[in-house]
């Protein structure tokens, strides 16, 4: 673990005796039946976890309520491993489908998006957080944010160890391109090229897959605490769906009371952006039930909502605040009043598009003294101002088409294949939610939970192509875009990134200048042998081979088709006549839920061998093949000599670049690189078509518009909201440290306000 530098006084209350509260006091709007707290905070993730914690370790009430389970019962939660397999599993993670046609998913399990991410931890400096002030209104205690980073990393946080010889060879990439390296280990953003801090276990540098993560439901664990150990006055519902929020409306402004919950009905269904809008759907929202169970907060008590940035929106929006024109007919639907207009809430709502380039190592991937590959996620971390005319005094509020940040991050070892499942980013956004593409997730999936099976046989070389995926991504780190979340008039949610929507092209720019300098390392020469090449049996080409092999098996008449057994195991043998009948099975399969789902109107889209994903997929085959000329007339071997020449003179040259960039044409890389690398339209193109959404959803309840400083929603006594929401502007980094720092913030600002101003909370009698 890691101790932060604070600055040099302590900024928390002391400690003091907070109210227990065991019997509901008289008259209250719950009713006998209801269970009082001095606390409720809605959602266990990032925020929800550490701010109860902290509220409760003076001794109040809190309850800690989630929808989802417990992350041990998952092995894809408490691993490396299972960044992509938790993804794919809805009782971990609901998915999203956004009106961008970019799938992103929302935590479901204790713990939140910290039971789902990569696992970096990186905390944001003073000059972020002026930003926030000086642009949002939004005041922080710097002092209180350093303590409160600190006792995150404390029980969260270890440096990600060295996969060699690939992390070297990253490093000294990434140095190539113009990350300048850092010696140490750095748990706050940097500029240059920066060992990264990551909530996976230090495990010796053997880099198991199997290692340790910590998630934020260890901060309700209390290590730190004196003495340590779970505070008695904290209680944690689980599988429990708030689902709305009670307010009294008697007085001057509303004040919320008590907060309606159900058990949680199953995993929560994927969320359909599109559907929902037509709005006939209520899909990816539980509707009323009849055993509504409250639990409500005494006088003087508050009820926190951190459900993450998209879902706070949703459940405020279900119990009648927010924009009139939105709230008005899910109340006239649903039987309520709106409480209060809030036109902001939903809006500035953003997320970041990264854009993966996906590389093969050479040599097969696990060790012969081990059983497992190593696992890295983020070990170097690359941040540095770029630009045709940066100033030496640049900062986060300068971004501009001539300076911007630029920002390159790796992994390696990872499940490759099961995040492709998740996000389809193996795909164009625009076929994402093809019928094909069904297809072939579905049957990939399948394959995937039984590789040993001799019915999968032939999708085998994918599997083990994917097994040597190398990842390098990049993304906008200060996005202007925004989007927005909103309901229908069913209270279902509609989500909208609008990525690369700012007027002023400064994202496509800046996602344009992070590709290229994903490409340049690729071609630094730091990844030669280490590295699979170009070549007609390469990765590339083995897996959009049988990608496009599937949908032509299941378009074509085929016959015999006979039902399989539930054990593939028992029914298939190495015949590929099994393998064929399987696929086709699975696309009538397909058409029959399409017809019950759709009215019979879904079957008619399937065009198979016709469709635009198999004539991408077949330009695929042919790139991976190296049949597109590059754009300069050298050869292979003169092109390394070329670049090792003009980069040794000048690494930030013109020339070096153009040599960076040729080099690594001769890679084999996923998706297979344009034609003309120095064609900016080109290159955004690429960025739209491969890129997908990077689950850092902030902003929609931003502080400065919603709530205030303290975390308060204006206008409405007793209700507050923590969680990334509140973000105006987020951070330039993975912003997950941030979201798991506010939670802790938070809980010291209302220890510390109730020790200046005397108030507790006591019992009516």
């Amino acid at each position: 673990m890691v101790s932060l530098m604070l600055c040099g006084h302590i900024c928390c209350a002391d400690k003091h005796e907070g109210s227990f509260l065991h019997e509901p006091p008289a008259g209250k709007i719950g009713g006998k039946d209801a269970a009082y707290f001095d606390y409720i905070v809605v959602g266990g993730g990032a925020a929800g976890c550490p701010l109860a914690f902290t509220l409760a370790e003076d001794g109040y009430r809190v309850l800690l309520i989630e929808r989802g389970g417990n992350l041990e019962e998952h092995p894809e939660a408490v691993t490396p491993w299972g960044w992509g397999p938790g993804l794919n599993n809805p009782d971990l993670a609901q998915q999203i489908r956004t009106i961008d046609r970019t799938i992103t998913h929302v935590g479901n399990v204790l713990s939140g998006g910290t039971a789902l991410t990569a696992g970096l931890q990186i905390a944001e400096v003073a000059e972020y957080f002026d930003y926030l002030e000086h642009e949002f209104g939004a005041q922080f205690d710097q002092c209180l944010v350093d303590e409160s980073y600190a006792w995150i990393f404390d029980q969260t946080s270890q440096p990600m160890g060295k996969s060699e010889p690939y992390s070297s060879a990253a490093r000294k990439a990434q140095e190539a391109v113009g990350f300048n390296p850092v010696t140490d280990p750095s748990p706050y953003i940097t500029l240059g090229s920066f060992r990264t801090y990551s909530r996976f276990e230090d495990d010796g540098g053997v880099l198991s897959p199997y290692r340790k993560r910590f998630g934020a439901d260890v901060l309700l664990k209390g290590p730190l605490a004196d003495p340590p150990g779970t505070p008695a006055s904290l209680e944690v519902m689980l599988r429990k769906t708030v689902l709305r929020i009670d307010f009294d409306t008697s007085g001057k402004q509303p004040r919320a009371t008590c907060i309606e919950y159900v058990d949680s009905p199953g995993p929560p269904e994927s969320i359909d952006s599109y559907g929902n809008r037509a709005g006939s759907s209520s899909e990816g929202w539980p509707q009323d039930h009849h055993d509504v169970k409250r639990a409500c907060i005494n006088p003087g008590g508050e009820i926190f909502l951190s459900t993450g940035a998209i879902m706070t929106p949703v459940l405020l929006m279900n119990s009648g605040v927010g924009p009139f024109e939105v709230v008005s007919k899910v109340m006239a639907n649903k039987g309520g009043e709106v409480v209060m207009d809030i036109p902001q809430l939903g809006s500035n709502l953003h997320d970041r598009f990264f854009t993966p380039l996906m590389v093969f190592l050479e040599h097969d991937t696990i060790p012969e003294d081990k059983e497992y590959q190593n696992v890295t996620l983020g070990t170097y971390t690359g941040f540095e101002k770029m630009g045709a005319d940066c100033p030496t005094d640049f900062g986060i509020g300068d971004v501009s088409m001539d300076c911007m940040y630029v920002n390159s991050e790796e992994g390696s070892g990872f499940s490759a294949l099961d995040l492709f499942l998740a996000t389809r980013a193996f795909l164009p956004t625009v076929l994402r939610t093809t019928p094909e593409t069904d297809l072939l997730v579905s049957v990939v999936s399948a394959c995937n939970a039984n590789q040993d099976s001799l019915l999968c046989l032939p999708l085998r070389p994918v599997f083990d192509c994917l097994k040597k995926v190398v990842g390098f991504m990049s993304f906008p780190p200060v996005p202007k875009s925004r989007g927005h979340v909103t309901v229908n008039e069913w209270g279902a949610p509609i989500v909208f990134g609008n990525y690369f929507g700012d007027h002023e092209g400064l994202d496509i720019h800046s996602a344009v200048m992070g590709l290229t300098t994903s490409i340049r390392m690729v071609g630094s020469g730091e990844f030669d042998g280490v590295l699979q090449e170009k070549g007609i049996f390469n990765c590339p080409g083995t897996i959009f081979n049988h990608l496009l092999d599937m949908i032509l098996i299941a378009t074509r008449p085929l016959a015999g088709i006979r039902h399989l057994k539930a054990s593939h195991e028992e029914a298939a043998g190495p015949d590929r006549q099994e393998y064929e009948n399987f696929v086709h099975q699975r696309r009538l399969e397909m058409e029959m839920e399409a017809k019950q789902r759709e009215g019979g109107e879904a079957a008619s889209r399937w065009l198979g061998a016709e469709s635009d994903v198999a004539k991408w997929l077949t330009e695929q085959v042919e790139m991976a093949k190296g049949s597109t000329a590059p754009a300069r007339s050298l050869q292979e071997d003169d092109v390394g000599s070329w670049r090792d020449d003009v980069c040794a003179k000048d690494n930030h040259g013109h020339d070096c670049m153009a040599a960076q960039l040729e080099a690594a044409r001769r890679f084999a890389v996923v998706p297979p690189l344009p034609a003309d690398l120095w064609d900016a339209e080109e290159l955004g193109k690429f960025v739209k078509s491969a890129g997908t959404g990077i689950w850092h959803w902030v902003g929609s309840a931003a502080m400065g518009t919603v709530v205030d400083s303290d975390f308060r929603v204006y206008g409405i006594d007793a209700l507050s909201i923590c969680d990334a929401s509140v973000l105006p502007q987020v951070t330039r980094l993975n912003v997950q440290a941030t979201v798991l720092m506010l939670g802790r913030y938070a809980g010291l600002r209302r220890r510390r306000e109730k020790k200046h101003t005397g108030v507790h909370h006591h019992r009516e009698l």
